[in-house]
């Protein structure tokens, strides 16, 4: 039988990094970097190359995958309108898991680095469960059978990431607080659509608290470490450069979210719903708020503190790698605000 992307994706990645470390982290922040020369692209081009190349297999595996699982249901789930609108989900994991590989090693969880390729299975469930729920309960008149699926998805994640990392009370805790805090987010946000925004400017971490399931296989890590104590805190840590990525999107799909009635966390102390209200068009509203050049550097400067944070609790916490993930958040923000808003204080 034909050894699956999965099952070597680990030993892959193992293979790239232990080569040549510091052409592998090159390769994962060139992207972000204004400062990338001809000299250090040519550095680390084939690891870049070699990583990529992993990511694409994973990717096709991902859909086989899936397709494979949803042959039940009388259809392909990766031809769903409402997973391929969060596609990049799985685009955004794959580096995450990447990570988490690097993470093991130094951790030494050889155990856990065998199971790695069950443990992409799971995330691949849940990635597209709650992708699937994400888009649909934005829509007027979702398909049922979606919604279902969806729940049957995010059922086979949880319980196939529980085999893999063993049931415990600190792991039914972590995977239920994370299924909470999306649930909750979701409810608050569908509660205050064309209303207000359900987001509080003092408290933007909040905005990281749908994404915690791409960061679960981390936090079932804590018990093997003996750092169960230390999960609120790593929790922290997640929802606050999860919250940075989260405005970043939300910076991307302002006028579609305008258009259903989202107010995110842009929108706060702006008219956008007064004018929403008054039919303005969402593409005009839109580029009044990005046109909003004080507005634009406050929420800057509120990512970057969201940013600083979570870089102190990791010292904190002596996590150094990381550390890694963070000051690739936080190029991935500069390089948005940089290139996208054309800002010059985001250097």
């Amino acid at each position: 039988m034909k050894t699956s992307v999965f099952d070597v994706f680990a030993s892959r990645v193992l293979e790239v990094y232990h080569v040549d470390t510091e052409a592998f982290w090159s390769a994962v922040m060139a992207p972000f970097l204004s400062n990338t020369t001809v000299i250090s692209l040519i550095k680390h081009k084939r690891v870049g190359l070699e990583l990529m190349t992993l990511f694409k297999e994973l990717d096709l595996e991902r859909k086989r995958f899936l397709k494979e699982y949803s042959t039940s249901w009388g259809s392909d789930v990766n031809q769903w309108k409402s997973l391929l609108k969060k596609e990049e989900y799985f685009k955004d994991a794959y580096p995450i898991y990447a990570f988490l590989v690097i993470w093991m090693d130094h951790q030494n969880m050889t155990h856990q680095l065998s199971k790695f390729g069950d443990l992409l299975r799971a995330v691949m469930y849940g990635i597209a469960g709650y992708g699937i729920l994400d888009v649909i309960v934005d829509e007027k008149n979702f398909s049922p059978v979606e919604l279902l699926c969806a729940h049957q998805l995010i059922a086979e994640y949880e319980t196939t990431i529980l085999n893999t990392f063993g049931v415990s009370k600190a792991n039914l805790f972590i995977l239920h607080h994370i299924r909470n805090q999306f649930l909750n987010s979701e409810i608050k946000e569908k509660s205050c659509r064309m209303i207000k925004s359900p987001y509080i400017k003092e408290y933007p971490i909040e905005c990281g608290f749908k994404a915690a399931h791409l960061l679960t296989p981390f936090m079932l890590s804590l018990e093997q470490l003996n750092k169960s104590h230390l999960t609120d805190d790593y929790f922290r840590v997640f929802f606050l450069f999860g919250a940075v990525i989260q405005i970043i999107d939300d910076l991307k799909d302002l006028e579609d979210d305008l258009s259903i009635g989202h107010f995110s966390y842009i929108t706060l102390d702006s008219d956008a719903l007064i004018q929403f209200k008054k039919g303005r068009k969402p593409r005009d509203i839109a580029r009044s708020l990005l046109g909003d050049e004080k507005r634009l550097q406050d929420i800057y400067h509120n990512c970057s503190e969201m940013i600083d944070q979570a870089m102190v609790m990791l010292q904190t916490l002596e996590d150094d790698l990381l550390a890694r993930i963070v000051h690739v958040t936080d190029l991935r923000l500069k390089a948005f605000f940089r290139n996208e808003l054309n800002a010059t204080y985001a250097v």
